[in-house]
């Protein structure tokens, strides 16, 4: 079982990763690597219980898109907390191809990370780390408000004259109060 974030709550799932050995004889719902899964994409989809598909870093999203509407989410792998790759996969899914379905964060990510994955599209997250699942049920957010990156997945305010400067929704609310 696994501990999931998503809308601000928390959940318990069970997903089975499979691998070379295990491959399409995987019970109950499957995380499948994306080469894996790329290798015989009907039969995991044929099978019973729920398919996701597993992006590994430095894994090209893209061959994936025509079985996506299939899915039941995509999990992006964060290897390190220093490898930003898991954003870009989620940008390019988001943003790029145009899925709308649950991308989840996997692996070793902090929890300064969990608002940033926010704003590239993850829309939840497994928890590993205990100190990130601590935080998140005291109710801490650690949100970034100005940002000098813009992205196509959240709704945002231009700053000042400069074009590449951003300011979050929530920044306002929070001048406000």
């Amino acid at each position: 079982m696994a501990t999931i974030y998503k809308d601000g709550e928390f959940v318990e799932e069970s997903w089975e990763t499979a691998d070379a050995e295990t491959a399409t004889a995987v019970t109950g719902d499957a995380l499948v690597p994306l080469s894996l899964f790329l290798g015989d994409a009907e039969a995991y989809l044929a099978r019973d219980g729920q398919t996701a598909v597993l992006v590994e870093a430095g894994d090209d999203v893209e061959p994936v898109e025509p079985y996506l509407e299939r899915l039941a989410l995509v999990a992006v792998d964060f290897p390190s907390f220093a490898d930003g790759r898991g954003f870009s996969a989620a940008r390019v899914l988001r943003e790029q191809i145009g899925y709308e379905g649950d991308i989840r964060a996997v692996g070793k990510y902090i929890l300064d990370q969990v608002p940033l994955a926010r704003r590239c599209g993850v829309s939840s997250f497994e928890i590993a780390k205990p100190e990130v699942l601590k935080a998140l049920k005291a109710g801490e957010w650690p949100e970034v408000t100005k940002y000098l990156q813009p992205v196509g997945t959240v709704d945002e305010i231009p700053v000042g004259t400069r074009p590449w400067a951003r300011r979050s929704q929530r920044d306002i609310a929070v001048a406000a109060e």
